[in-house]
């Protein structure tokens, strides 16, 4: 081949490559915009929260973890009682990895003095991905990243070869796009009429209390907690987690930042529903002592600080009640108004022995025929023999009694209905718990 060809040649290549190249940067550009009209994000508590981050002056105290921060601390009363600038950055489902991205933003961003990350259970026993795929949880947290170096190391970590592509466009799967006609008219309205950039949260059952705080309305009425399935039990701390603590703790002795980790409390029949609290409570504490930090979980709160049903909005959320109570106390014990002594047990089980017999809900169990109901219990220490139940399928207006006072704890549906299965359960005659679950019999 002549010299002439060679360069002929060169030349077509060179030109193939650069229209492939320019075709992905069209396209890459095209997307952007069709992402954010799709994007089901009018009424997003992680976009405001995202845009009021980046309105602060400065942020002194940061609050990191998942929903529980965001169902936590009410910054009206946290920057009063530290005096200083507080914002919660809990996302839904953030996992470890969003914390610690997060955490490299604002500490890019701001002057923070001390940090306060939140142990969830149900994030510290997660395993990462394998294969890595980032999925909505992780979009949310890489669309709050505004460094360009903190989100791309945050999609690398995150990815994997065979879905990077879907991670690195700004359309894709897992990233709230929506299809329906109704929230696309929703969204073209509040970009016209300038709702969108008002940066508002509002929901018929909840609201937004400022710099990260969602409060929630609705409130659980005290012994009416039920489940009609089985939660999986507390699985060991992950590796993966306490990898990502690890580097935590290094990024913030790097930036000479305080951290503090303490675990929001859920109900204790969600609790009780897992297992023993117990194993995952040691577990963390003596990890976070090896690394040489101490560890405050609500959990273990004594009995004048402790929590009701109707703090809560679902069995590990608290509700506007539960935040406020929450806020005060966490403030309170961290400015040194209670002491350590006075607020938390030693164990999880030190906490249970000192209650009065109780039953914290009950847990529906139908027969795969569908024809029979057992009924679980989830107690403290009280022995079942004391227990006895009213059980009734609700059916529309008609009102089907299946037992009453009874000792039992397994019972017949009505053949061929649909309704409400409502049981009232007892301890030595005394109500304790009022529960409705849906049922459908054959």
């Amino acid at each position: 081949m002549t010299e002439k060809s060679h360069i002929i040649s060169y030349m077509k290549k060179s030109f193939l490559t650069l229209k492939i190249i320019t075709f992905i940067v069209i396209f890459f550009l095209l997307t952007i915009p069709v992402a954010f009209m799709l994007k089901d994000d009018v009424n997003s508590y992680s976009r405001v929260l995202t845009h009021e981050f980046y309105s602060q002056d400065n942020i002194d105290i940061l609050f990191c973890g998942a929903s529980h921060v965001s169902h936590g601390i009410d910054s009206r009363i946290s920057d009063k009682a530290f005096g200083k600038n507080t914002f919660s950055t809990g996302t839904p489902s953030q996992g470890i990895n969003g914390t610690y991205a997060i955490i490299q933003q604002a500490l890019k961003s701001y002057k923070i003095s001390k940090i306060y990350l939140e142990c969830d259970f149900a994030v510290a026993c997660r395993a990462g991905a394998a294969p890595k795929k980032m999925g909505t949880a992780d979009f949310i947290v890489s669309s709050f990243l505004r460094d360009s170096k903190i989100k791309t190391q945050f999609i690398l970590e995150n990815s994997s070869p065979s879905n990077i592509l879907n991670a690195v466009l700004p359309i894709g799967k897992d990233k709230l796009i929506t299809l329906s006609p109704k929230k696309f008219l929703n969204k073209c309205k509040s970009l016209l009429n300038g709702y969108y950039f008002e940066y508002k949260y509002s929901e018929s059952d909840a609201g937004y209390a400022g710099k990260g705080c969602v409060l929630n309305y609705d409130a659980i009425e005290d012994g009416s907690f039920s489940n009609d399935e089985s939660e999986l039990p507390f699985y060991p701390v992950s590796e993966y987690w306490k990898s990502y603590i690890k580097r935590i703790c290094d990024l913030c002795k790097e930036n000479n930042v305080e951290v503090v980790f303490y675990a929001m409390p859920g109900s204790d029949f969600y609790l009780h529903e897992k297992g023993n609290y117990d194993d995952f409570y040691f577990a963390v504490k003596d990890f976070l002592a090896g690394l040489g930090y101490d560890y405050y979980d609500f959990n273990l709160c004594k009995p004048d600080y402790a929590f009701s049903d109707h703090h809560y909005s679902d069995d590990n959320h608290f509700n506007q009640a539960g935040v406020e109570q929450f806020s005060r106390v966490f403030c309170d014990f961290f400015t040194g108004q209670i002491s350590k002594k006075d607020l938390f047990y030693d164990s999880y089980a030190e906490k249970i022995a000192a209650q009065n017999d109780r039953i914290y809900g009950l847990i529906y169990h139908f027969s795969d025929d569908k024809k029979s109901l057992l009924i679980e219990p989830v107690k403290n220490h009280v022995v079942s023999s004391r227990i006895t139940y009213d059980v009734y399928a609700l059916c529309g207006s008609e009102k089907i009694t299946l037992a009453e006072k009874s000792s039992e704890s397994k019972f017949t549906l009505p053949s061929g209905k649909t309704g409400k299965i409502r049981v009232v359960s007892y301890i030595d005659g005394i109500k304790q718990n009022d529960c409705i679950e849906n049922f459908a019999s054959f």
